[in-house]
């Protein structure tokens, strides 16, 4: 294996390359029964008494199984084209759209892992925190409150808009319809003819649910006391990632494309604390330097994959240098770095 001075991402993949192939049981079992739990939870959470041990238990559940749930939208976006299409179906169906999270609002994340277009305004998932004055950073915590509702907003009346004013169109496509929120920056390139008929589907999809909702409440077969509850619990969910992806890099590139070996520098590995790391970074997250290096892993074989680079680096591998013992320790290291700019 190369020394930092010739460090390259070949050099990950071949020692790694055993590691390559997911595994639909795995995909179909870990999705199938996280959204079981959630929805199960889900339904215990909103009958249990107001403030009650059972209703904070029920919350704490949902929130976490919805949030894992929701995640395997990141999985979604590296399989290989023509692959897994039943799971991608069966995910927006059961998942992405009833959440309002569908998988088109995130199939523009491959931008994110190429060589030109990671970190710059080309990148929905990078803003550069760790340079900016650090009210930037409280304000992109402070954006969760707003994502239980802006979900409903794109779809129950920007979808319409979309599809009979033409000339908003591109506009909502361009400025509305990606599932990250970091870059105020980002335009998202028009789509594809078929990028457009798979979009409009879930997007039917998620006006027909939110609709529907609506009908529900006003006919009083649902209770209008569903409302705060279910704003609580998504943005438990929201929230958290919001946290998860502060620390998943250090966010100090300026907007220059970076090579390889600087997108590796510039993000986190949390090898530590598993089963609680596991909860806030759940799918190989917390594996996000490996994940960059070799996008195409599925979450299952992240673990055994690192482990095995620990022990084949050598000691000044870059690799080694994104290891970060916990997340809080991340997110102070953005703030210090965003404290230390100097507001124009």
């Amino acid at each position: 294996m190369s020394s930092s001075a010739s460090f390259s991402a070949r050099d990950v993949l071949e020692v790694v390359k055993d590691y390559l192939e997911p595994s639909p049981l795995i995909y179909w079992t870990d999705f199938l029964i996280t959204i079981a739990v959630a929805y199960g939870a889900l339904v215990f959470y909103v009958r249990a008494e107001m403030f009650s041990w059972q209703q904070i238990v029920g919350y704490f559940i949902t929130g976490f199984a919805l949030y894992r749930a929701v995640v395997f939208t990141h999985e979604i976006q590296h399989f290989r084209n023509g692959t897994f299409r039943t799971f991608r179906v069966v995910w927006n169906l059961l998942c992405g759209i009833p959440l309002m999270v569908p998988s088109f609002l995130y199939d523009d994340h491959k931008n994110h892992h190429v060589n030109h277009s990671y970190g710059t305004p080309d990148d929905s998932e990078y803003f550069p925190l760790g340079v900016k004055p650090v009210y930037w950073v409280l304000l992109f915590l402070a954006f969760s409150f707003l994502l239980p509702v802006l979900g409903l907003v794109r779809f129950m009346f920007l979808a319409p808009l979309r599809w009979l004013v033409p000339p908003l169109r591109n506009r909502i496509w361009q400025k509305g319809s990606s599932l990250s929120n970091m870059n105020p920056n980002y335009r998202r390139e028009l789509p594809t003819p078929a990028e457009a008929r798979d979009a409009l589907w879930q997007e039917i999809g998620c006006f027909g649910v939110a609709w529907a909702a609506v009908v529900l409440l006003i006919v009083g077969v649902l209770p209008w006391t569903v409302l705060p509850k279910w704003y609580a619990v998504y943005y438990f969910w929201t929230a958290l990632n919001q946290v998860r992806t502060l620390g998943a890099h250090r966010y100090r590139n300026a907007g220059a494309p970076m090579t390889y070996a600087g997108q590796l520098m510039d993000t986190n590995t949390f090898p530590g604390w598993p089963l609680l790391t596991e909860l806030w970074a759940p799918l190989g997250m917390r594996y996000h330097a490996l994940h960059h290096l070799v996008p195409s892993m599925p979450y299952h074989e992240m673990g055994k994959a690192h482990r095995r680079l620990m022990k084949e680096l050598p000691p000044d591998s870059p690799y080694r240098g994104t290891i970060c013992s916990n997340l809080l320790v991340a997110m102070l290291a953005v703030l210090r770095s965003a404290r230390m700019t100097v507001p124009q």
